[in-house]
């Protein structure tokens, strides 16, 4: 299988941009308990990201089905370093290996973008998440003091002998 990563519509698709947030917000913290205060203004914040080239949200496509949703920006606190909002996949894509694939595409465009490497932050409770992230080889860098129970991970992103962008 070879997704496709396209630019999220929000006029068409914002209702499912929620719905994959939401339940990313139950993998992260097991319940949806304090989902209303953290997406207030998503969709404001959305529309005005679009048009920001610094901003990407893109949505994750399977032939004529959208699989997944990612989130990030080429920016952040460190310098040449991008930041990773969201990596989501439906349930059925999960253990698939698009989120590898995904990975890739967020390394190429951050490189592009002229960053050297990758935040993110992962709940500690988010086992999955955590295994793909160590399996790829993300280093935590500490707590998260803004999210509970989160933590922050980075990731370097190199150029491969053969001209590919990959991760090292």
């Amino acid at each position: 299988m070879k997704p496709e990563f396209r630019p999220v519509n929000v006029d068409e698709h914002f209702a499912l941009c929620m719905a994959f947030r939401r339940d990313a917000f139950v993998c992260t913290f097991q319940s949806d308990n304090g989902f209303a205060p953290f997406i207030h203004g998503y969709e404001e914040r959305m529309r005005a990201r679009l048009v920001d080239p610094r901003w990407y949200y893109i949505h994750i496509w399977d032939n004529d089905q959208i699989i997944g949703q990612l989130e990030f920006k080429c920016f952040s606190d460190e310098a040449e370093t991008g930041y990773i909002h969201l990596i989501y996949l439906i349930p059925e894509y999960r253990g698939s290996g698009v989120a590898d694939i995904a990975q890739q595409f967020m390394a190429d465009t951050l490189y592009q973008a002229g960053c050297q490497a990758m935040l993110l932050t992962v709940s500690r409770t988010n086992v999955r998440a955590l295994r793909h992230y160590r399996r790829w080889g993300w280093q935590r860098m500490g707590e998260d003091g803004s999210l509970r129970g989160t933590e922050i991970y980075r990731r370097e992103i190199r150029i491969q002998q053969a001209g590919e962008l990959v991760l090292c």
